[in-house]
């Protein structure tokens, strides 16, 4: 696996004639790391994104990869050593999804064998089957598939540096959580440097190692790590864009693995009602979670549901409570629970089964205690 590399901005400047896009541009990203580039509409975000790859020339100033500047570089070479995620996918609608994601190992002259492996290696990767989707169309795919062929395209030739342009803004609430946390999932295996532009502050405290908050004009208003840019806003403008809710939005750094799991009592369609109410008695929460044989949630039995004798039937269970993932942040969750007005969420592993429950409470607990500067935490 290719190494991650340091992405310096030195002093970087655009203008078109007199107008400034971005503005004495500097700031470090060390190797490994995500920095979102985070600010209003015409504050040089995207610009500063495409002066990486050269699809726009500086008017002054360097950028370096590495220890190597941008511009000493052929632009194609460079751009073929980048991954590059955009919002509107980009995929090539008349190639399937295994070509399009080994469009850029082609144009580098591997081995045929090498680029089905890889190929395979990455439609798993980024959370798809490889048997069910590498011989689909992007246009049979829904938007939150076409996103990650565009993520497993990025990522193909291994490249050390990714840039990602607002790259889960044009799909749901639901499926954009879910893609966040599957980059998120990634990083932890690839540790890629990776920059991310997004307009949405929370998407940025979320997502980024380090944020840039940008102003209209390409002017770097403060950089830092999310924690200290919500303790501690450098300006009356950097407080207004993150908002009045700072102290809310530090459930932001939080995960669901940081927060310990309350045990829940489990059981069974058919399974003997006598003993499930014998198993809640001892329990503190007066809820039944019937799971289905693979510890696959089903729904909420009250207890005053479950009858005295019989089987537990699943057609009295309520499927109301959210499926957490470890990786989901804590004002996602407490988002989740409040839009569904229940006081639990079932936190699920990867393949969905039931680990445990998080209670509003223990979220509630978790930010009267969060240290004001603490660091974000990561799962």
């Amino acid at each position: 696996m290719t190494s991650a590399v340091d992405l310096e901005f030195r002093h970087v400047s655009k203008s078109y004639g007199a107008t400034p896009v971005v503005d004495d541009l500097s700031l470090k990203v060390p190797a490994g790391k995500i920095c979102v580039l985070v600010g209003p509409s015409g504050c040089g975000k995207t610009t500063s994104l495409k002066l990486v790859n050269r699809l726009v020339e500086p008017t002054s100033g360097q950028i370096l990869i590495g220890d190597r500047d941008v511009t000493s570089q052929d632009s194609i070479q460079l751009r073929r050593g980048i991954g590059y995620v955009i919002q509107q996918v980009g995929l090539l609608p008349h190639l399937t999804v295994a070509d399009n994601v080994a469009v850029v190992p082609r144009l580098l002259g591997w081995e045929r064998g090498r680029i089905r492996e890889r190929t395979e290696e990455l439609i798993a990767l980024v959370g798809l089957d490889a048997t069910r989707h590498r011989d689909r169309y992007p246009a049979q795919l829904s938007g939150g598939e076409r996103q990650r062929v565009g993520v497993a395209r990025a990522l193909a030739a291994d490249p050390p540096l990714m840039l990602m342009d607002e790259p889960f803004g044009a799909v749901d609430p639901i499926v954009r959580e879910r893609l966040q946390n599957e980059l998120l999932r990634l990083q932890e295996q690839l540790a890629k440097t990776i920059v991310f532009v997004t307009h949405d502050i929370d998407e940025a405290i979320k997502m980024g190692d380090l944020v840039a908050v940008m102003r209209v004009g390409g002017v770097l208003a403060q950089f830092g790590p999310p924690a200290e840019i919500l303790a501690n806003p450098a300006s009356d403008f950097v407080a207004r864009f993150v908002g009045a809710d700072r102290g809310l939005k530090r459930l932001s750094l939080r995960r669901v693995a940081d927060v310990e799991w309350q045990e829940v009592v489990t059981a069974h369609p058919g399974d003997d009602a006598a003993s499930a109410r014998a198993l809640l008695r001892d329990s503190d929460f007066p809820f039944l979670l019937l799971v289905d044989e693979q510890d696959r949630p089903i729904g909420w039995l009250d207890r005053a549901q479950i009858p005295e004798t019989g089987a537990l039937d699943a057609q009295r269970a309520v499927p109301e409570s959210p499926l957490l993932e470890r990786r989901t942040t804590l004002k996602d969750a407490l988002s989740q629970m409040l839009g569904a007005d229940v006081m639990a969420g079932i936190v699920v592993d990867e393949n969905g089964r039931t680990q445990g429950i998080v209670t509003v409470d223990q979220i509630a607990a978790a930010l009267r205690e969060a240290p004001k500067s603490a660091e974000p935490a990561r799962a």
